[in-house]
């Protein structure tokens, strides 16, 4: 019979974020390809209003998946501060003086990028063909509320529970290896490309102390690559008062 060892303790917080990345992706996963969610959500709004709600409902839904589940399991389970989980305050102020000059990079290749045909294909994933400023402004809100829940999940939760439990490298390369797992629903590109973007974000994350940058980041990025993308469709404009619901 095999002499397995004791539980290790210290081990728990890592496993437990480990675990609960992987449930909170696909509970997130299965519910935003459910065809019925589709289907309820044309018949009650209709195909145009129905499209648009689903986006924004996948985005909040991703919010409290990876946001406020991770948060409430600090805070009621492990009873720790946030700020041992990259909420520290004290390195805003740094993280926001390395986001300007690579926002700046960041602004640039996105431009580049945004104008190809397999970026514009799936983006900006509001498929409308009117915009307007509330429009723009929802779906603004929405890659928020989406993108500070799901740093907070890889750059926060994961990452320094893994650190504790695991070490500085295993921690990159669970962070690493589990971000690019969840993009390859999007395609090769965006889950190859994840490869590089995450460890860049893990290690300048626990450099920084903080998470701050890489919300700030990745926020930069989804917002210019909406936004030009926008620009870029040939068939979406912006107007001024009908938003083409």
């Amino acid at each position: 019979m095999i002499d397995y060892p004791e539980p290790d303790l210290n081990l728990i917080s890592g496993t437990i974020s480990i675990g609960v990345a992987t449930i909170a992706y696909l509970i997130y996963y299965f519910t935003i390809t459910s065809e019925s969610l589709n289907k309820r959500l044309r018949y009650k709004f209709g195909n145009l209003t129905g499209s648009i709600r689903k986006v924004l409902y996948q985005r909040l839904l991703g919010g409290i998946l990876y946001g406020l589940v991770p948060f409430l399991i600090i805070l009621l389970i492990f009873r720790r501060p946030l700020n041992q989980y990259g909420f520290a305050g004290d390195y805003f102020i740094k993280s926001f003086l390395w986001w300007i000059p690579i926002a700046v990079v960041v602004v640039i290749l996105t431009y580049l990028g945004a104008k190809t045909e397999k970026n514009l294909a799936m983006y900006p994933q509001i498929r409308v063909q009117h915009w307007n400023v509330g429009l723009i402004l929802v779906s603004a809100l929405s890659w928020i509320t989406y993108l500070v829940g799901y740093e907070f999940l890889f750059r926060g939760f994961l990452l320094f529970s893994c650190l504790e439990s695991f070490g500085y490298w295993p921690a990159i390369i669970i962070n690493v290896c589990l971000y690019s797992l969840f993009h390859i629903a999007k395609g090769s590109r965006e889950a190859i490309g994840s490869l590089f973007f995450g460890f860049l974000l893990c290690y300048l994350t626990l450099h920084l102390g903080s998470f701050w940058f890489a919300i700030f980041i990745h926020i930069t990025m989804a917002l210019s690559n909406e936004w030009f993308s926008l620009g870029f469709q040939p068939d979406m404009k912006y107007i001024k008062k009908d938003s083409g619901k």
